[in-house]
């Protein structure tokens, strides 16, 4: 063989020897921080983007309240009629459920009627009673229909048109129990028909706002 050749052959397999070793030695950490990494971001939040809006609504008291119940604070949210025939008592109940499993806690409790038209604060009042709620941890409010809206389009749910052609006021509305951050952005979504779903939000309340 041509020494020349021979010793550029050699020249040419240490070059190449070299730029592999030079690559892995760039590309394995990358790999390696890449590998650690999870699919999904610890602590990301599908729900991060649906929020209560601001709002004025008015209490079983007849007093104004506003988003500054929710600052700073967890809470379950939930929204009610109180001539709903099925799913708002079940609601309530399952509301009622998560304030006596809390109580030990700083969670709050927040219901709001959509059906001011119907559920005069006295009334609300009395449905309140009912489901023995605490007014200092379970408010109950309803405010004017436009309000209403403003606060269900804040978490992407919709209001129905009024039914009562089988005698009863049947408004289509959201039946899932909404956990608040402090910052009014929704956590999660629960279904209150859900035992497991139930066990995980009570959980995952009493761990927050214990």
């Amino acid at each position: 063989m041509n020494p020349k050749i021979f010793f550029r052959s050699i020249i040419l397999m240490c070059l190449t020897f070299i730029g592999i070793a030079v690559f892995w030695s760039i590309a394995k950490p990358q790999q390696s921080k890449m590998s650690s990494a999870p699919t999904l971001l610890e602590g990301e939040n599908p729900y991060s983007e649906l929020f209560i809006p601001t709002f004025t609504l008015t209490d079983i008291n007849e007093q104004e309240v506003t988003e500054s119940i929710l600052d700073g604070e967890y809470t379950v949210v939930d929204f009610f009629y109180t001539s709903c025939p099925l799913i708002c008592p079940g609601m309530s109940a399952a509301m009622r459920e998560i304030q006596n499993a809390t109580e030990d806690t700083s969670l709050k409790l927040l219901s709001i009627s959509i059906d001011p038209e119907v559920d005069t604060p006295q009334k609300i009042k009395t449905y309140a009673g009912a489901f023995g709620a605490d007014p200092s941890r379970w408010k109950f409010t309803t405010g004017d229909p436009e309000m209403i809206t403003i606060l269900l389009m804040g978490m992407n749910f919709e209001l129905g048109e009024l039914n009562s052609d089988d005698g009863f006021r049947n408004i289509d509305h959201p039946s899932t129990l909404i956990l608040l951050g402090p910052d009014r952005h929704v956590i999660k979504l629960y279904r209150y028909s859900d035992p497991d779903q139930m066990e995980e939000l009570i959980k995952t309340a009493r761990e927050l706002a214990g």
